[in-house]
Protein backbone atom coordinates (compact mmCIF):
# COMPACT_ATOMS: atom_id res chain seq x y z
CA UNK A 1 0.00 0.00 0.00
CA UNK A 2 1.31 3.37 -0.69
CA UNK A 3 2.75 5.38 2.48
CA UNK A 4 3.12 8.86 3.22
CA UNK A 5 6.67 9.62 3.94
CA UNK A 6 9.19 12.72 4.45
CA UNK A 7 11.36 12.96 1.72
CA UNK A 8 14.50 15.40 2.92
CA UNK A 9 16.56 16.97 0.33
CA UNK A 10 19.79 15.89 1.58
CA UNK A 11 21.37 13.38 3.83
CA UNK A 12 21.68 14.37 7.73
CA UNK A 13 24.55 12.85 9.14
CA UNK A 14 23.26 9.95 11.92
CA UNK A 15 19.47 10.68 11.00
CA UNK A 16 17.63 8.03 9.63
CA UNK A 17 15.30 9.67 7.16
CA UNK A 18 12.98 7.59 6.91
CA UNK A 19 9.63 7.21 9.52
CA UNK A 20 6.43 5.89 9.21
CA UNK A 21 3.49 7.31 7.77
CA UNK A 22 0.92 4.35 7.28
CA UNK A 23 -1.26 5.55 10.07
CA UNK A 24 -1.54 9.15 8.22
CA UNK A 25 -1.84 8.06 4.85
CA UNK A 26 -4.86 5.89 5.86
CA UNK A 27 -6.54 9.18 7.78
CA UNK A 28 -5.15 11.53 5.39
CA UNK A 29 -8.78 12.93 4.41
CA UNK A 30 -9.64 13.66 7.76
CA UNK A 31 -5.93 15.04 8.94
CA UNK A 32 -6.34 17.26 5.88
CA UNK A 33 -10.44 18.92 7.56
CA UNK A 34 -8.92 18.86 10.74
CA UNK A 35 -5.86 21.16 9.57
CA UNK A 36 -7.86 23.41 7.73
CA UNK A 37 -10.17 23.84 10.61
CA UNK A 38 -7.46 24.74 12.74
CA UNK A 39 -5.89 27.26 9.30
CA UNK A 40 -2.75 25.19 9.13
CA UNK A 41 -1.75 23.82 5.84
CA UNK A 42 -3.05 20.10 4.98
CA UNK A 43 0.35 17.83 5.50
CA UNK A 44 -0.91 16.22 1.82
CA UNK A 45 -0.08 19.60 0.43
CA UNK A 46 3.49 19.33 1.60
CA UNK A 47 3.55 16.71 -1.53
CA UNK A 48 6.86 17.79 -3.88
CA UNK A 49 7.77 14.16 -5.72
CA UNK A 50 8.90 15.64 -9.06
CA UNK A 51 9.44 13.51 -12.29
CA UNK A 52 11.45 11.41 -10.61
CA UNK A 53 9.07 10.33 -8.25
CA UNK A 54 5.78 10.30 -9.84
CA UNK A 55 6.75 9.11 -13.33
CA UNK A 56 5.87 5.53 -12.64
CA UNK A 57 2.14 6.48 -11.26
CA UNK A 58 1.57 7.20 -15.49
CA UNK A 59 1.00 4.10 -17.70
CA UNK A 60 1.60 6.06 -20.36
CA UNK A 61 2.62 9.58 -20.88
CA UNK A 62 1.67 9.92 -24.52
CA UNK A 63 -1.98 9.40 -24.03
CA UNK A 64 -1.66 12.44 -21.33
CA UNK A 65 -0.87 14.60 -24.53
CA UNK A 66 2.07 17.13 -25.36
CA UNK A 67 0.40 19.95 -23.31
CA UNK A 68 0.92 17.71 -20.13
CA UNK A 69 4.43 18.66 -17.98
CA UNK A 70 5.30 16.59 -15.42
CA UNK A 71 5.82 18.03 -11.72
CA UNK A 72 8.78 19.50 -10.63
CA UNK A 73 9.75 18.67 -7.42
CA UNK A 74 9.26 21.43 -4.49
CA UNK A 75 10.46 21.76 -1.10
CA UNK A 76 9.48 23.49 2.18
CA UNK A 77 11.08 24.47 5.23
CA UNK A 78 10.93 22.38 8.16
CA UNK A 79 9.25 25.17 9.86
CA UNK A 80 6.18 24.90 7.63
CA UNK A 81 5.44 21.46 8.18
CA UNK A 82 6.47 21.38 12.05
CA UNK A 83 3.47 24.27 12.49
CA UNK A 84 1.08 21.90 10.73
CA UNK A 85 1.92 19.07 13.06
CA UNK A 86 2.45 20.94 16.31
CA UNK A 87 -1.60 21.52 15.40
CA UNK A 88 -2.95 18.67 14.83
CA UNK A 89 -1.00 17.04 17.88
CA UNK A 90 -2.54 19.91 20.19
CA UNK A 91 -5.95 19.15 18.72
CA UNK A 92 -5.51 15.13 18.43
CA UNK A 93 -4.68 15.23 22.24
CA UNK A 94 -7.66 17.62 23.41
CA UNK A 95 -9.94 15.58 21.29
CA UNK A 96 -8.65 12.33 20.41
CA UNK A 97 -12.28 10.96 19.41
CA UNK A 98 -12.10 12.96 16.50
CA UNK A 99 -10.19 10.25 14.43
CA UNK A 100 -10.02 6.69 15.04
CA UNK A 101 -6.54 5.58 16.36
CA UNK A 102 -5.61 9.12 17.80
CA UNK A 103 -2.94 7.02 19.82
CA UNK A 104 -1.24 5.58 16.80
CA UNK A 105 -1.21 8.49 14.34
CA UNK A 106 0.06 11.20 17.70
CA UNK A 107 3.14 8.54 17.48
CA UNK A 108 3.47 9.05 13.63
CA UNK A 109 2.90 12.79 13.31
CA UNK A 110 5.61 13.19 16.81
CA UNK A 111 8.43 10.75 14.21
CA UNK A 112 7.77 13.42 11.43
CA UNK A 113 8.52 16.12 14.01
CA UNK A 114 11.45 15.02 15.31
CA UNK A 115 12.66 13.63 11.63
CA UNK A 116 11.65 17.74 10.83
CA UNK A 117 13.64 19.08 14.19
CA UNK A 118 16.56 17.53 12.83
CA UNK A 119 16.13 18.79 9.11
CA UNK A 120 15.54 22.46 10.53
CA UNK A 121 18.94 22.25 12.73
CA UNK A 122 20.70 21.10 9.33
CA UNK A 123 18.94 23.41 7.44
CA UNK A 124 17.24 20.77 5.28
CA UNK A 125 14.30 21.04 3.02
CA UNK A 126 11.30 18.59 2.74
CA UNK A 127 8.54 17.56 1.08
CA UNK A 128 5.79 14.69 1.38
CA UNK A 129 6.57 11.85 -0.75
CA UNK A 130 4.88 8.62 -1.30
CA UNK A 131 6.27 5.26 -0.93
CA UNK A 132 5.46 1.82 -2.62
Amino acid sequence: MPTLMIVLRREIPDVLPYVHGESLTECEDELARIAEMLGVTPLTHFFGQGPDGTDFFLDDEDELGESFEMPEEVWFPPADGLATIAALLSHLQATPESVADAARISMELREWQSLLHSAQRHNVTWHVGVDF
